[in-house]
């Protein structure tokens, strides 16, 4: 059993739906989509719905809530009128909702499209801790902390190609990125490691020595994952970085395909090259409008018919249009 399917998915914690009123504040989103932006189940609509509404940081967050407990959730806060439902279905926070702005416990280092799923992340770090600390005291048969093959593999080829020859490196430098975290985050990340006569610590009991309520502490340990996977990017970090696989594309390849054909030809040209639909070559300029480095405007050679002839083709025009306008405004707050 790994460290994460250890989880009980914040069925009964108080503070979810506190979390679900943080998401939804100022935003216009389904219950549903949100939903599935938090598990992280990739469709174009998702990922438009997460871009638009300043989602993508969280995808992928949670990816085995329970749906039965998140509707329940949901239905409850509409009932106490802290969400409120337009008749298309979307729910936004009421005006008289009382929200605590920036509280300490948000997510603030979660990137779920660019980074590995946070389970394997923490199950890699958390094997090779405890295989660091069994070495340490020459006893090298345990029972790993995950039963994952290509996990236990992964971390035996890093122990043998780099942390085997500098041991007193390897260790100065994970406590270094430690010191890096906030306190109490850092705390809850150390307790979950599991060592030589070291058990793991629940989340119950991590939330009563943090006096936090469980489904906090969990995420902050989410959290304490992704900042550490941040950190093991920077180049001074040799040894722990080879353990992480590196940052994925945003944009999966088989749009960056699309992408590098499109100049000089038609979306119908490269649909046929490509034997797709011309619609699926359409979402591919939109997932790359969102999630590529640059802004992406329409342009003739894309051969689309003239502005209200085709219904879908100018829908395609507002999709692309609106993701435009959203991504010159944060280079514009950015700046």
């Amino acid at each position: 059993m790994t460290i994460l399917s250890k989880i009980q998915l914040f069925a009964r914690s108080d503070m979810m739906p506190t979390f679900l009123v943080q998401l939804f504040q100022k935003r216009h989103v389904r219950p549903i989509t949100m939903y599935h932006i938090l598990r992280g189940k990739r469709t174009f609509s998702n990922l438009y719905a997460a871009f638009i509404n300043d989602l993508l940081p969280y995808w992928g967050l949670l990816p085995h809530l329970e749906r039965a407990a998140y509707e329940k959730e949901i239905q409850s806060l509409i009932r106490r009128n802290q969400l409120v439902a337009d008749p298309d279905g979307y729910l936004t926070v009421t005006d008289t909702t009382e929200i605590d702005q920036s509280p300490m416990w948000w997510p603030r280092h979660v990137a779920g499209l660019v980074m590995p799923p946070y389970r394997e992340s923490g199950d890699l770090l958390t094997l090779a801790v405890q295989l660091l600390s069994q070495l340490s005291q020459h006893d090298p048969h345990f029972a790993p902390v995950t039963p994952h093959i290509l996990i236990q593999q992964r971390v035996k080829q890093w122990y043998r190609q780099v942390a085997q020859s500098h041991l007193a490196a390897v260790t100065a430098e994970l406590a270094d990125l430690l010191d890096q975290l906030p306190p109490i985050q850092a705390l809850v990340v150390v307790n979950r490691f599991m060592g030589r006569n070291l058990d793991v610590a629940s989340w119950d009991d991590l939330a009563k020595q943090c006096h936090l309520d469980p489904f906090i502490v969990q995420l902050m340990w989410v959290d304490g994952i992704a900042q550490l996977y941040t950190l093991c990017q920077q180049p001074q970090n040799q040894y722990w970085r080879p353990l992480f696989p590196p940052p994925t594309a945003a944009v999966t390849a088989s749009a960056q395909t699309t992408m590098q054909l499109l100049p000089g030809r038609t979306i119908h040209q490269v649909a046929a090259k490509r034997r797709l639909a011309e619609s699926t070559i359409r979402e591919h300029i939109l997932e790359a409008a969102m999630l590529g480095d640059q802004v992406l405007t329409e342009t003739p050679e894309w051969g689309l018919a003239p502005v209200g002839c085709d219904h879908v083709q100018d829908f395609f025009r507002d999709r692309l249009s609106a993701i435009a306008a959203r991504r010159m405004k944060e280079d514009i707050i950015d700046e």
